[in-house]
């Protein structure tokens, strides 16, 4: 049984449409949602979610966030997302070397709000190159 599923960022709606499923990576690892499912509030970390419509699987990369199910709806609210066919892979693949390679010099030994950053930066990047590749699968 289908329930709607809302993904918004600071930009407007990512998504929105009728689902079967979605699997959401949450602040203490993935949890998945059904229709009716119970109600609750979730923050989210950055990772994959995957989307299952009546088409198919859809996958998308998300940053930090919350989730909120409400048995017949499941709204998403994060800093950022990308459907996978939205992905520059080789953009991505340039922000993970730059963030690594800042990371590698700093050794910790720099701002820690600074290094923080380039460490978000980072796990952004490998979740969009992560999801990007399944698009090819």
């Amino acid at each position: 049984m289908p329930f709607d599923l809302t993904i918004v960022t600071p930009e407007g709606e990512a998504y929105r449409g009728s689902v079967e499923r979605v699997v959401l990576p949450g602040s203490e690892g993935e949890f998945g949602v059904l229709a009716h499912h119970e109600r609750f509030l979730s923050p989210l970390r950055v990772g994959p979610v995957e989307i299952l419509t009546a088409e198919g699987s859809l996958y998308a990369a998300v940053a930090d966030g919350f989730a909120e199910v409400d048995g017949e709806t499941v709204t998403v609210l994060v800093d950022s997302c990308e459907l996978e066919h939205e992905i520059d892979a080789a953009r991505a693949d340039c922000a993970r070397a730059a963030a690594q390679a800042y990371l590698d010099k700093a050794a910790g030994n720099d701002d820690p709000d600074r290094y923080r950053h380039f460490e978000a930066a980072l796990e952004r990047a490998r979740t969009r190159i992560a999801v990007s590749r399944r698009k090819r699968q």
